[in-house]
């Protein structure tokens, strides 16, 4: 018996529960929700789960699989189910399974309805008065049933949706003979076979009545119409077994999810721009990453992660792939089967064809490019508390033999054995040194060997085992009671926040960072240690993952782009941090909190992170906490060595990136800060970036500028100081006047038929730009009484800026705090630093309730509900 965790948010709905299935295929509904709130995702998703475990008794030990929908849907809503299943899924180690939600929503339906059989067209809200849709059939199979794709998920208005099902429709009555002049409408004669059923699974409300007014015509005899379908947890499930060629696939591991993106990213290259003949590059040509490259064209798939490879070939384009096994491969099984047992009584294609089909077995097949090359099929006997595992057959060329590619076939068998914990039984020829070795490689010993076993060859066999996997009573990713802080592990309701003041036990806290383009995932310890030389935490894994590059044709941050990267990047960066502080510390084998970046930031890009974030706490059942992105900014000085974090009791923190130019007083790590002064424009790093492409530089302009200013004049050319007149806000800054006075400036020199260093340009834009902020700054430090000045974000990396905020505030007697380069820029562990000192202050966690905010107030460190 299989224990899985169904999801889906590909539509309005907020979609999970919690499926059993049974050793006969069969499935059983233990606990579900399903919620209509189109804006709700993000707040009720993990609630849900949580609301679930506890109406079922399920533990997150108990799961075996999760399934999720992938769409295709607004990708608002998708990213929040595929974030949180693939998160819950890694925290527990377990399989996660991508199927798409029109196929899950068609399978409702037949849950609903077991009789129908006959084609399930699925609508559902696309937006933008179109609809994402999709056709399939339902046939009787051996073991059950089948659904068959006619129309693949496609995005289109809903009059070309009914156009390209009626073509759909028309070729398979062509097909049948149906004499179809008329359309839908008209047969030649009794004797003639019946015309396709079709019936209209649709979305709730304007989608259900656009959709009855279009498939209620003569045309379609009044296609029945189900008004409010959507994906549900068995739908899932079975779409899942389906998918998987069986339910004993879904113990198999899974590709990395791939949401089934239908619209590409609405971004465009900017067109690029004829650099003026006024700048010079003679003493930069050559240099790597200075000059901006010719934008190449958006291809209809930027963006787009479709696995659209067939059956037998690797996603990511490789030549030989492992999939799986149907009724249809049958000949070609049964045609290698003879190449390498011609001797030994071959499989026929029906033998073939009964083993692919049975309810109980993984049957796998091995392909080079269109070629079956080699096969595997395992069968699980006996019950579900003392199951058995018997390889009933394994194969493969021999030109493909000898490469490793064995391995590739044996290995989903094992995985789906040992999660069961079942013994495994197999036989191999006497002789066959080579498979024996592979066997005895993975754990088979030789039980015994069976005389005359191969017919007609009279060939003996050897029977080996290879005994159970014993469930690991003290799993790391399921064990709630090594958690020192926090909530309790039998509460499943995630809504009354419970004390984090137990300073009983070091404290280790996980922090995710996703308010832009990286993908950050932090772990620090709490020091416990009273000696003021040490500092307040300790890193124990720093993992980044930039999505820079994607964006660098475009110029600047693509949100959609940006949150795409996110979903992919989060647990590849997740499994690395871990490691990482596993190997500074072999005793680390869970957080004892888990903390996320609840805003500022881009909306599509926070939802991924925090989603993420709440199911790792949910399946490790430990605390949440939504914490500020800028607040973090402010906690990571307390990670460098000599600074401890009462020196920020009284101190001006400048917060300079791409995002954000801000003056914030600080009154304390993890209390609420005061934002003194911002940008009224562009942000500092925006300039930067803007500046580049006026010159003709390459993305991020921040860099590069700064390494070309450090070969310029910065008083070649006098650019203009914004917002430094008596009158202007003493903290506010300006920068779209600086790059109008660059460009202006470019524009006369050519005009003049002048050129200029470009070098000078960018050291003197540059001396502008760090002009400004550090007198700011410091002003901001007199009129406080602040004796500490701290530089943040990404262009807190700037040289010139470190070198003039170190020189001014010698001359201030201010002490400047500037972090590392690496913790400078966005990362986990600034947030995982705030999160801990929130922990250290006694804080509740955070309700799994509590939404995104991408305008949150830097007066607010941490949400809570």
């Amino acid at each position: 018996m299989i224990t899985v965790l169904a999801v889906d948010t590909s539509t309005n709905f907020v979609t999970c529960g919690i499926v059993q299935v049974h050793a006969n295929g069969k499935t059983k509904v233990l606990a579900q929700l399903s919620t209509d709130n189109v804006r709700g995702h993000m707040e009720l998703l993990v609630p849900h789960i949580r609301e679930c475990m506890d109406r079922a008794r399920i533990a997150p030990g108990d799961f075996d699989s999760v399934v999720v929908g992938t769409g295709p849907g607004p990708f608002t809503g998708l990213r929040v189910g595929m974030a949180t299943a693939a998160a819950f899924g890694d925290a527990l180690e377990i399989p996660v399974h991508g199927v798409e939600s029109p196929l899950a929503t068609a399978w409702a339906q037949h849950v609903q309805d077991p009789t129908w059989v006959g084609d399930t067209i699925v609508v559902s809200d696309a937006r933008r008065r179109e609809w994402y849709h999709a056709r399939y059939h339902a046939r009787i199979i051996p073991n059950g049933l089948r659904l068959g794709t006619l129309v693949d998920p496609g995005v289109h208005k809903p009059e070309v949706v009914e156009q390209l099902n009626g073509e759909v429709t028309r070729e398979i009555l062509k097909r049948a003979g149906v004499n179809h002049h008329a359309g839908f409408s008209a047969s030649s004669g009794t004797h003639e076979p019946a015309k396709p059923r079709v019936r209209i699974a649709a979305m709730a409300g304007a989608v259900a009545e656009r959709a009855r007014e279009i498939f209620s015509s003569d045309e379609w005899e009044a296609a029945p119409l189900i008004d409010g379908a959507h994906p549900t947890p068995e739908g899932l499930v079975l779409a899942a077994i389906q998918q998987q060629g069986g339910y004993l696939g879904l113990l198999r591991q899974a590709p990395p999810l791939r949401a089934l993106y239908l619209r590409r990213p609405d971004a465009t290259v900017p067109t690029a721009k004829a650099v003026s003949q006024a700048l010079d590059f003679t003493a930069v040509e050559g240099q790597d990453g200075v000059l901006g490259h010719t934008p190449q064209p958006v291809s209809a798939e930027d963006g787009v992660a479709v696995d659209n490879s067939a059956p037998g070939q690797g996603a990511g384009g490789e030549r030989v792939g492992v999939g799986v096994l149907r009724a249809e491969h049958a000949e070609a099984c049964a045609e290698v089967e003879m190449t390498l047992f011609a001797d030994e009584s071959p499989w026929s294609a029906a033998s073939f064809a009964q083993h692919v089909e049975a309810p109980n077995t993984l049957a796998l097949g091995m392909w080079d490019g269109e070629k079956l090359i080699g096969f595997a099929i395992l069968a699980i006997n006996g019950s579900a508390a003392d199951p058995e595992g018997e390889i009933h057959t394994i194969g493969l060329l021999p030109e493909y033999q000898g490469k490793g590619l064995s391995h590739r076939l044996l290995q989903p068998l094992l995985q789906v054995a040992d999660r069961l914990h079942a013994p495994m039984f197999l036989e191999v020829r006497e002789g066959n040194e080579p498979a024996v070795g592979l066997y005895e490689s993975y754990g088979f010993e030789k039980a015994g060997l069976r005389k005359n076993y191969y017919q007609p060859s009279g060939a003996n066999a050897w029977t080996m085992v290879r005994a159970a996997v014993e469930p690991d009573d003290g799993h790391t990713a399921t064990d709630g009671s090594q958690s020192t802080v926090g909530t309790d592990p039998q509460s499943t309701t995630g809504d009354g926040p419970q004390s984090t003041t137990d300073n009983s036990a070091p404290r280790v806290i996980l922090g995710i960072e996703s308010s832009c383009d990286e993908t950050g995932v932090g772990i620090v310890q709490i020091n416990q240690d009273s000696d003021p030389s040490q500092p307040d935490l300790h890193i124990l894994a720093d993992k980044v993952a930039s999505s820079m590059s994607e964006h660098a044709r475009f110029g600047g941050v693509v949100p959609e782009i940006a949150s795409r990267a996110h979903l992919e990047a989060m647990q590849p960066t997740m499994r690395a941090a871990l490691q990482e502080a596993r190997g500074i510390d072999p005793g680390f084998t869970k957080p004892d909190a888990v903390a996320a970046t609840i805003g500022p930031g881009l909306a599509g890009a926070l939802l991924v992170g925090a989603a993420a974030a709440k199911a790792y706490a949910a399946a490790w059942e430990v605390p949440f906490l939504a914490v500020n992105h800028l607040g973090g900014h402010v906690a990571v000085d307390t990670l460098v060595p000599g600074v401890r974090s009462d020196a920020l009791e009284n101190a001006i923190a400048l917060l300079v990136s791409g995002g954000h130019t801000q003056i914030l007083h600080v009154s304390g790590v993890g209390k609420p800060m005061k934002e003194l002064g911002s940008t009224v424009d562009d942000a500092a790093g925006e300039a930067y970036d803007k500046v580049a492409r006026l010159l003709g530089l390459g993305y991020p302009g921040g860099p590069i500028i700064d390494r070309l200013a450090q070969q310029g004049d910065a008083n070649a050319i006098r650019f203009p100081r914004g917002m430094m007149r008596q009158q202007d806000s003493a903290y506010d800054f300006s920068f779209s006047g600086l790059k109008t006075a660059v460009a202006r400036y470019v524009e006369s020199k050519e005009a003049a038929g002048e050129t200029i260093p470009v070098e000078d340009v960018c050291a003197s834009f540059q001396e502008a730009v760090v002009d400004v902020l550090t007198k700011k700054a410091l002003r901001a430090c007199s009129d406080t009484g602040a004796r500490v000045l701290l530089l943040g974000g990404g262009v807190s990396a700037n040289r010139r800026l470190r070198e003039l905020a170190a020189a001014r505030c010698a001359s201030a007697g201010v002490e400047l705090h500037v972090p590392p380069l690496k913790l400078c820029t966005d990362n986990g562990v600034m947030v995982a630093a705030l999160a801990a000192h929130l922990v250290r202050n006694g804080v509740q966690p955070s309700a799994l309730t509590v939404g995104t905010d991408p305008g949150l107030e830097v007066e607010v460190p941490q949400v809570l509900a």
